[in-house]
């Protein structure tokens, strides 16, 4: 039901105003359902974009603008993805499958983690075909996220 119906059957229920085509009363409900309408689409958009599994436009450039970088690049499901790993990922588990995690959250799919625990070391090998670009964020993302005790060595393709 739009607005105008909304408001004139809430209005005829209680028998006091005569809304018919022509009257004031009329005009001004018609009047006010344009604007209410119009409210009402806002707020259903801004519904969707609240959660990330509905979000479709600026509710996922946003999280991602929180995270670092807009990720136009991916299609939108694997950009949902990424930001639900991210957002699980937010507990700082220092394990093998947490580091997995944080690497599949940068939209990375072909990986191996080799760690070092006896000297603090952990290599990254990345297999993904990335950009220039890519690869500082990756790099960026692996300062901020990784624990910082860890000496990181992140090995790319050849090319």
């Amino acid at each position: 039901m739009d607005s105008f119906n909304s408001m004139k059957t809430k209005l005829d229920a209680l028998g006091i105003y005569d809304i018919t085509d022509g009257k004031n009363i009329f005009a001004e409900l018609k009047a006010y359902s344009v604007v209410f309408d119009e409210l009402f689409a806002e707020l259903g958009i801004m519904l969707r974009e609240l959660f990330v599994d509905t979000a479709q436009t600026y509710g996922i450039d946003t999280r991602e603008l929180l995270l670092g970088k807009i990720k136009a690049e991916f299609p939108l499901e694997q950009r949902r993805e990424m930001l639900k790993i991210y957002e699980q990922m937010m507990g700082g588990k220092c394990t093998p499958e947490a580091f997995d995690m944080i690497l599949k959250g940068y939209g990375l799919t072909n990986f191996s983690v080799v760690e070092g625990p006896t000297h603090n070391r952990l290599v990254i090998n990345i297999n993904d075909t990335v950009t220039a670009e890519h690869k500082k964020l990756i790099e960026e993302q692996v300062n901020a996220d990784f624990p910082s005790h860890l000496t990181i060595t992140i090995n790319y393709p050849e090319e």
